[in-house]
């Protein structure tokens, strides 16, 4: 699997004759629980995955704050299927973004934008920056950031052993969720997804996600 990540934005049909992103709320059916183990059962995310969670800002500004490079629009299939990548050292993140109410969210197959401390710490300048990197049989990693402070930095194997200005804070969401204990949950993923929703209101579901299209873009690493 070649690195990717994608910028979710608005179905196509919304984006006919506008220049810029529109608005697409997360709301998938609340008839079942949301299934939030998805990303690791996904073909397409057998290396890993990140999610970004940006508030107060849109896409096409955040590509600006990245230094990004616009390359297409694509559909979910495209997002977490195989990209072309670089070839020897690989000096950049391929990410995408929706605009859902005053978030944005970043999808990654593969990548780490979102825990990267070089690039979430001034990017969250003013704003609230959360990033989940999962799957590819390793621990997870919560990283969260507040106006330049990490707020919240926790690995999954071992929640007891968070760091943050917010930990405490945080802490009855974390419980909630079933982000606790020595070595922590069995699917950090579900654990992890539910977290970001009580904290954001977004519900990271893949049925939501996939009706989607993407807007993939360039960024390079610090």
């Amino acid at each position: 699997m070649k690195r990717r990540s994608v910028l979710l934005l608005p179905p196509l049909a919304a984006l006919a004759g506008c220049g810029s992103p529109g608005v697409a709320e997360p709301r998938p059916s609340t008839a079942a629980p949301l299934d939030y183990s998805w990303p690791d059962r996904h073909p397409g995310l057998t290396s890993g995955f990140c999610f970004t969670l940006v508030r107060g800002i849109t896409p096409y500004p955040l590509i600006e704050k990245l230094h990004g490079e616009e390359l297409e629009r694509v559909e979910w299939p495209r997002v977490l299927g195989p990209g072309d990548g670089e070839a020897g050292v690989r000096t950049r993140f391929f990410v995408g973004m929706i605009r859902t109410g005053n978030w944005t969210v970043v999808v990654e197959d593969n990548g780490s934008l979102g825990v990267t401390p070089q690039i979430v710490q001034p990017l969250s300048a003013k704003r609230w920056v959360f990033g989940y990197r999962g799957g590819g049989g390793k621990p997870g990693r919560l990283m969260i950031y507040r106006d330049g402070d990490l707020a919240l930095d926790l690995d999954t194997s071992a929640p007891e052993r968070a760091i943050g200005s917010k930990v405490d804070e945080m802490r009855p969401d974390l419980l909630a969720a079933g982000l606790s204990g020595k070595n922590g949950p069995a699917e950090p993923t579900p654990a992890a997804l539910t977290f970001l929703a009580a904290r954001t209101r977004i519900k990271l579901a893949e049925e939501w996600l996939k009706t989607l299209s993407y807007l993939l873009v360039a960024v390079p690493k610090p």
